[in-house]
């Protein structure tokens, strides 16, 4: 006979790893909750992030699947609406085939999504199948995926300060192992590192960007003179093809550094790290919160409605974060965020901002989620 679990949770999010780790630090809280009584199944976009995403991931007391699905991202230009739109059937079909194979294992059923395009299809597919589903919004500006299942869900919370009321507010949603990190010893001993140097973190979201790549290495050549890079040691992810290129770079430089193109434990570089150089994505800035990282925050710069930025700003307000522009042209970026790249790099600015972060609490949101989810279900936790 099957094992038949308490509850099955229907995870969607993909396209980017910013979607499928909060559903995973999620889908922690709710195993540490009911530890083997909850079954998951991811549902995911084609893109091959998403599979490398989930393909190491392990998460005790609670099995889950990938289910991929054809959903197309939503525009409004002609043809990729009409992919979106062709598209829209099968991404449907997917979500409540997901919740479908869980109802014939489990009790009760609950849909929980992250946003992105892959979330729509799987939301009205809870809708059809009559299970509630949780909208959670990760971004301050919530995008067009979440504007249209705010129609279908059951609850809808926000990680993000925004201005919309129908969202109910918790804190930032992270990994269960950013909330209990490793020692900094042990973390800058991963990346191969002189555990009493200094370490700069750079991270430009899970695909990388090579305008941040190229300006923290051009920044940190004008700051030479200056700041004493001899102390100082670099993480940075840089997205492919990039690795070569800055490795030498660096060597050029006379700075350690760890280039790779993906980072798989973000947990182990926030803990080794002192500072940061990132994009406004909304996990980065949940992680920042999290590990309380003084940061030079540069927002992604073609988004129209510019919410990295506007992610950032609740960190900024508080003094935790500086918020830089992204020029793209090389010797614009130096000029435009060179002196905030000093700040960041002075010890006591970096403590005052590190402390600041502080002052806005835990980034505890993953395990309120949780609570909402078992709420639904009518599920009792069996821990606390």
């Amino acid at each position: 006979m099957n094992k038949r679990y308490r509850l099955g949770v229907v995870f969607a999010g993909g396209g980017t790893g910013g979607h499928i780790q909060p559903n995973l630090a999620i889908a922690e809280q709710l195993a540490v909750l009911i530890p083997e009584s909850v079954r998951g199944t991811f549902v995911t976009s084609e893109r091959s992030i998403d599979a490398k995403v989930l393909a190491d991931e392990a998460i005790e007391g609670l099995g889950f699947d990938q289910l991929v699905s054809p959903a197309k991202p939503i525009a409004m230009k002609p043809m990729a609406l009409a992919r979106f739109v062709l598209n829209w059937g099968g991404s449907v079909r997917a979500g409540r085939r997901a919740i479908r194979e869980l109802k014939e294992t489990c009790d009760r059923v609950v849909v929980v999504s992250t946003g992105g395009f892959v979330s729509p299809g799987v939301a009205m597919g809870a809708r059809a199948e009559g299970v509630p589903s949780v909208l959670v919004n990760l971004d301050a500006v919530p995008g067009k995926a979440n504007r249209l299942m705010q129609r279908w869900a059951t609850r809808q919370l926000t990680s993000a300060p925004t201005s919309d009321a129908r969202l109910e507010r918790i804190a930032p949603i992270v990994r269960r192992r950013m909330l209990d990190p490793p020692s900094q010893e042990e973390a800058r001993a991963h990346f191969g590192f002189d555990v009493s140097r200094h370490t700069l973190l750079v991270t430009g979201g899970s695909q990388g960007a090579q305008s941040v790549n190229d300006f923290v290495v051009r920044a940190l050549k004008e700051l030479k003179g200056d700041v004493d890079l001899a102390s100082w040691q670099v993480i940075h992810q840089c997205g492919k093809d990039a690795e070569e290129s800055l490795t030498e770079r660096y060597d050029a430089l006379g700075v350690p550094a760890w280039v790779g193109a993906y980072i798989e434990r973000m947990d182990l570089a926030f803990a080794a790290s002192d500072a940061a150089v990132t994009r406004g994505g909304a996990g980065t800035i949940a992680d920042l919160w999290a590990t309380r990282t003084p940061a030079l925050v540069l927002p992604y710069p073609y988004h129209t409605d510019e919410h990295q930025k506007v992610n950032a700003k609740e960190l900024a307000e508080a003094g935790g974060v500086s918020v830089g522009s992204d020029r793209i042209e090389p010797g614009a970026n130096v000029r435009e965020n060179l002196e905030k790249l000093r700040k960041l790099l002075n010890p006591d600015s970096r403590r005052e901002m590190s402390v600041a972060i502080k002052g806005l609490g835990a980034a505890d949101g993953a395990r309120s989620v949780a609570l909402i989810v078992l709420e639904l279900a009518e599920v009792s936790a069996s821990a606390r």
